[in-house]
This record gives structure tokens, sequence and C-alpha cells, in this order.
């Protein structure tokens, strides 16, 4: 009997199955990316490019897609394209009969013969990180640690409680320096004199300037320019990302990006993007991390987590981030990629990457 299965391109209007497939393989954990304009925010508006797309159909049917978007980087000063592999989606019948491999070569012949693309990098989970290094020579750099700031450690034991209810417990003895009600000047800082955090709606022409000052401090870092934050952090509204602005003596110096989620009965804050890091010194960054604590802790965060790749451990203990044992780790960050032996010196050393959670694809 004939296989059934057909691999090929993404056509306009497969988004409908695409969504279909993707509620069968993640049902409703990501609900927000369920909808199609978050779908077309991702594979069809971003700055750098639409995504490669390869679907496995049976009968008609998308029963299987392998993704990357294209993301612009700086490597050693050079902008460069890379591919990010994301949403790999596979049906539950339809395993462990070859598809993921098939359809990622078929997307990495296509991203390097039309677009010269020849590095991917991605997350991969705990299921799919085997099929990548054993079949698509992809390399496993590092393991990132999952690191927390415990807010309010016993909210951490009693997820059951309705939400509401843990929230107006957490309420009780509020440090007033934790404040959620930021004004339109921002927050400023007597122990930091000339330090201001203010919240921001857009990014705008300046942070493009940062963003060239600041290119070369990773050897290997996404582009972070107006068009890239915008799209990222404000083509969702309902991701419910909150920007900063970070200014000392009038001057913008860097910003961050928070983002509160909810996530199998906790609620929890993710310092998701910090811009450059350091920002000026240690003592500025570390009041930095404290104001990010303290908004998430006003939100009713149970605990903060962040993911910076250069940072130094010991700033890490120094604001109150510790690491989760691994046996109780519920997310492993597999961080991985496929490069050309020619670039293994600078992308094959994870020493090398700037990432942070606004990297990633679901933070």
């Amino acid at each position: 009997m004939v296989n059934p299965i057909k691999i090929r391109e993404y056509r306009e209007g497969d988004e409908k199955q695409i969504l279909n497939l993707r509620q069968t393989v993640f049902g409703d954990l990501d609900p927000v990316r369920l909808k199609k304009s978050t779908w077309l925010w991702q594979f069809r508006h971003n700055p750098a490019g639409e995504a490669f797309c390869a679907l496995a159909e049976d009968h008609g049917i998308v029963v299987g897609q392998y993704t990357v978007i294209p993301t612009r980087f700086s490597v050693q000063g050079d902008e460069t394209l890379f591919a990010f592999s994301c949403d790999t989606m596979i049906h539950p019948e339809y395993r462990k009969q070859g598809m993921f491999t098939a359809l990622a070569r078929k997307v990495y012949r296509l991203i390097e013969s039309r677009h010269g693309i020849n590095t991917v990098w991605g997350f991969p989970n705990e299921i799919s990180l085997p099929g990548f290094t054993r079949s698509l020579n992809w390399k496993l750099l590092t393991v990132f640690p999952l690191r927390v700031i415990p807010l309010r450690p016993l909210a951490m034991f009693y997820p059951y409680l309705p939400f509401k209810k843990r929230f107006r417990q957490n309420q009780q003895g509020m440090d007033d320096s934790s404040s959620s009600e930021i004004s339109n000047s921002g927050v400023r800082f007597p122990d930091v004199p000339g330090l201001l955090v203010e919240p921001i709606t857009r990014f705008d022409a300046e942070f493009d300037k940062l963003w060239d000052r600041n290119r070369d401090i990773a050897p290997v870092i996404q582009v972070r320019n107006t068009a890239y934050l915008n799209w990222r952090y404000f083509g969702v509204s309902e991701f419910g990302y909150r920007a900063f602005a970070i200014r000392f003596d009038g001057t913008l110096s860097g910003y961050m990006v928070i983002r509160m989620m909810g996530l199998r009965g906790h609620f929890f804050g993710v310092l998701a993007d910090l811009f450059p890091f350091p920002v000026r010194d240690r003592s500025m960054t570390r009041r930095l991390f404290l104001f990010a604590r303290n908004y998430c802790k006003t939100q009713g965060a149970e605990f903060m987590t962040c993911l910076i790749s250069r940072s130094d451990p010991s700033l890490f203990k120094e604001v109150g981030l510790r690491k989760i044992p691994a046996i109780f780790n519920p997310k492993k960050w597999y961080f991985g990629c496929r490069y050309p032996q020619n670039d293994r010196a600078v992308l094959g050393s994870p020493k090398n990457w700037y990432l942070t959670y606004g990297d990633t694809d679901i933070a």
C-alpha cells in the first residue's frame, strides 16, 4: 500500500489546519497562540521575514509541521540571518515514523538554497532533543538552569486556592517601595540618584540608538532594534508584556520587559528581557532586579524568574535568584544550534550568546 503522507511547503490558508493541529498537540496550554491573529503575528508579520514551513498531509489533513522563523543576529559585529526553530508539531497518531526529520530536512534545504541561511537555533524540548542531535546535526550547547526569586514561598505550595483569594492574602504587609502604581513619570530611586524607570507603550527611535551603542556587548546577539522590539513585545496585547525605559541622568541607558504568567496553578513574574546587561554597572543592575522583583510581588506573583545567559552567577546570588534543583525543575531549557563547521568557534560556545526569555518562543 502506498503511503499517503505528503510533505509540502506551507500555502496561504493552511493556518486553519495548523491551528487545529496545535489544539490537538498542545491543547489549551497557551490559548493566545490558538488565535489566527497570533499566528499571523508570529509567522507572517515578523519584521525579519515570513516563516519557512513544511507540512505533512494525510488525505488533505495536516498531521505534522516543522517551522522556522528568520531572526536577525549580530555576530561579532556583522549582521546576518539565522532561523529560529519553533512550533514543531506531530499528531500523536503519526509519531515515531520519521516525519519530524523529513519535515525539518525539507525546511533546511529550502532556507539554505533559497535564502542562504545555514544556522538554525532554538530550545528543543526533552522529547524532541534526540531527533535534533542525532538526525539533524544539531549540537546541544548548554542546559540553562531554572532560576527563581521566591516572593511568597507559602503560596507556591497551595496553588489549589482560588487566585483571587491568594491575591488578597498576598497584598497584606506590602512593602511601600513595591507599589504597583507606577506614575507616567516613572519611579525614581533615592539610593541610586539619577536613575529613572518609566513605563512605555512603544519603543521609539531612541531605542535604535541604544541598540547601536550596545550591539557589541556579546559576540552573538539577536538584533534588538525598534522594529523587533515593537513586534516582539507589543504585537500581541494579550501576552501582557510591560516594558520600561531605564534612564540615568536623563539619558536612555536600557530597557526591561516583564510579563506576568499563570501556569499549572501558579502565578509568577518573568523578567523577559533586560538590555544591555549589565545596565551601566553592577550596583544599578542590582537595583533594577529589585524593582522587577517588587513589581512582580505587587501583582500577586509567587516567584520571579529570568534567563540572562551572560550573567555572572555571583550577581544572581546577590539579587536572590536561586537554582531550582534538577529533580524539581518542570522545564529544562535545552539550548541548541545547527551551524556550519567553520563557525564552530563562535556559534558553538554558549558563553558567546546573549539570550533572555524574550529570545524564546513562549515567554
